[in-house]
């Protein structure tokens, strides 16, 4: 365990002072701030015309029994931070797994680590845990930022239930970024060139986090009017199920081709548990969760396969020492 931890510390230094990934993290952090200041403000105003519109309607002496309050859902104000993580924090995750192992062979350092009497699997798990206690560190002081931000500017004041939804938006969000760290570790691993290591990852995260889901996005008929065809058209739900079980097969295609993207599930997940799909509003973290499942199996198949895969070209022997 002191290997673990010992290699684990020094990767969790090497990360901070690499430019790339603190240039990375800034823009990231500085994103998060501008978008989570600038909903705050807007929930603000909401709440504010509301209530002189009430204050106006006593001053005349009407009833406001009858006029329904503004119905607030604050977790919704989310919605651009989780969409910088997706893009954002998978090239994060991309930039540290490329990291932890360019440094060693650039070095050549990974070699002379398999010739001490440090395990193998010290050294992935060591690699892994370090970054992995970067990446929940960024993660959190993220969260925290914008709960403080939503509490001072918007004078939201978090729920419990609301506070687990984040806490479990959090871990989905670190096993996301992870996935792509591991990924770009092997390949890393398994590359002669670094540089060329690098461009396949980058080629993965095109591939998987904006040509794919742009794709489905466009082949989704409610996403080519803003706003939602169906809502603009005044379909209820009912009627739009009814419409789109008459074109099963091309919405079937175009639902898997959304779901090979790893990006997508993770929106649809954190989507659902925020609210910002408007009928998962109200609902129990249970109920969501169960309905999400699906895409929470796959993001964690996607981040454990990832990790196996690393931890079998590691520990396979012979196979570093001809590639470092």
């Amino acid at each position: 365990m002191q290997k673990i931890l010992t290699i684990a510390m020094k990767e969790f230094h090497d990360a901070l002072k690499n430019k790339l990934f603190l240039m990375l993290l800034i823009i990231l952090l500085v994103l998060i701030g501008v978008s989570i200041i600038v909903t705050s403000f807007d929930f603000q105003n909401k709440v504010m015309e509301y209530n002189k519109s009430v204050q106006i309607l006593k001053n005349l002496g009407k009833s406001i029994d009858k006029i329904p309050a503004p119905r607030f859902f604050p977790l919704q104000m989310l919605r651009a931070v989780m969409e910088y993580l997706e893009f954002i924090g998978a090239i994060i995750g991309i930039i540290l797994g490329y990291l932890s192992i360019a440094k060693e062979k650039g070095k050549n350092t990974l070699q002379l680590l398999l010739t001490r009497p440090i395990g193998r699997f010290d050294i992935v798990s060591g690699k892994v845990l370090g970054n992995s206690i970067l990446v929940l560190l960024v993660l959190a002081a993220a969260f925290v930022t914008v709960c403080f931000v939503m509490w001072v500017i918007g004078g939201v004041i978090l729920s419990t239930t609301e506070i687990m939804k984040l806490g479990i938006v959090l871990l989905l969000s670190f096993i996301y970024i992870m996935g792509f760290f591991c990924i770009t570790s092997i390949l890393a691993l398994v590359n002669h060139s670094l540089p060329n290591a690098l461009i396949f990852s980058i080629i993965i995260w095109l591939l998987f986090v904006l040509i794919i889901p742009q794709i489905g996005d466009t082949m989704d008929p409610d996403n080519q009017i803003p706003g939602g065809f169906f809502k603009s058209m005044n379909i209820s739900k009912p009627q739009e199920k009814e419409i789109l079980a008459k074109f099963n097969t091309y919405e079937t295609i175009r639902n898997n081709i959304e779901e090979s993207s790893i990006m997508k599930q993770y929106e649809r997940f954190v989507f659902a548990l925020l609210g910002i799909k408007d009928e998962y509003n109200n609902k129990e973290i249970g109920f969501i969760l169960m309905d999400k499942r699906g895409d929470g199996v796959w993001i964690m198949v996607f981040f454990l396969v990832s990790l196996g895969l690393e931890y079998f070209i590691l520990v396979r022997n012979n196979l570093l020492l001809h590639r470092v």
